[in-house]
């Protein structure tokens, strides 16, 4: 008999400084309280082997990975095609975490919205899941998942959501 529900940790990030010294114990007391499946989320490819190393290390942990939308700015754009490199590793699934943020800033709007187009092109080329962060974006969010859903079908998981019924429906 189990003593808890299985459970997937869908959204982590297990390449944080906080888990430095106590990956280890991280993970399995996450396994010992019922968690079966961890998905650690890269949202820089500049770290990406940091990430592949931690999901290669544990049979249970798996990652996504793509360009934060705070991040932007700050990386080289992300492009397709490394995506669908990446999205060949075996415990690879998921796209993202991508997205819109204007909560700090919108001053890097055009740049969220080309990374978000390119991950959304991945998701449909992969058929894996889109990872959307979205925060203080809602019309533009909608609009780009909407019409970005009507060229191709993609499923995705509202990772940040801060917004209300219009977006959630949207």
């Amino acid at each position: 008999m189990m003593k808890y529900p299985l459970i997937t940790d869908s959204h982590c990030h297990l390449d944080y400084p906080d888990f430095e010294n106590c990956l280890d114990e991280v993970v399995h007391r996450a396994a010992d309280n019922g968690v079966h499946r961890i998905l650690t989320i890269c949202t820089k490819l500049s770290e990406i082997s940091k990430i592949i190393a931690i999901a290669e290390r544990f049979k249970n942990v798996f990652y996504a990975a793509g360009t934060h939308p705070l991040h932007v700015a700050t990386q080289p754009m992300i492009t397709t095609s490394e995506i669908l490199a990446i999205s060949k590793h075996p415990k690879f699934i998921g796209i993202g975490e991508t997205g819109l943020d204007y909560y700090y800033s919108s001053d890097s709007a055009t740049l969220q919205k080309k990374s978000l187009l390119v991950h959304i092109e991945a998701a449909q080329a992969t058929g894996l899941p889109l990872i959307v962060h979205a925060r203080a974006a809602d019309s533009d969010v909608a609009e780009i998942l909407s019409a970005e859903f009507e060229n191709a079908p993609y499923s995705c998981v509202m990772h940040c959501f801060s917004s209300g019924y219009a977006l959630a429906k949207k």
